[in-house]
């Protein structure tokens, strides 16, 4: 099995991290505009780059981690799982995050390792400057 792995240190707060992982308004902020459905523990958060995206059911969410199985989207991504978890570091928070569950790497799998480098990166302008990059303005 492979997986995507980063880490990100954050000039933040312990709350605005996990605000934006947990709200529709924070993950839209950083990750794609086209972001709706539920955030709550058992809901399903949709996310979509253009028509097509993926579907995420919330496994977990609580004031240390975040995790979602993904239930609908490229076939490589179904049964993944993504995992958010945070840690107070001495410049603010240290976001660790996995994508795992992957059946091997691939093009894609380092396409989307990629990717979740630059939205990370996103999600830390977000904090730290006010704005992030989410899709479409990703590029």
């Amino acid at each position: 099995m492979a997986s995507v792995n980063h880490s990100v240190v954050m000039s933040t707060t312990h709350d605005k991290l996990i605000n934006s992982l947990t709200t529709l308004q924070g993950l839209s902020s950083w990750w794609t505009k086209e972001t709706s459905g539920s955030t709550n523990v058992g809901d399903v958060i949709e996310f979509r780059f253009g028509g097509s995206g993926f579907d995420m059911k919330v496994l977990k969410s609580n004031e240390n981690s975040v995790l979602w199985e993904v239930i609908a989207g490229p076939d490589e991504w179904i049964g993944t799982r993504v995992n958010f978890d945070i840690r107070n570091h001495e410049k603010g928070v240290i976001l660790y995050f996995a994508h795992t569950g992957w059946e091997e790497e691939s093009e894609f799998h380092h396409h989307c390792s990629m990717k979740w480098a630059t939205f990370l990166l996103s999600l830390k302008d977000y904090l730290e400057k006010g704005a992030g990059k989410p899709y479409p303005d990703d590029g």
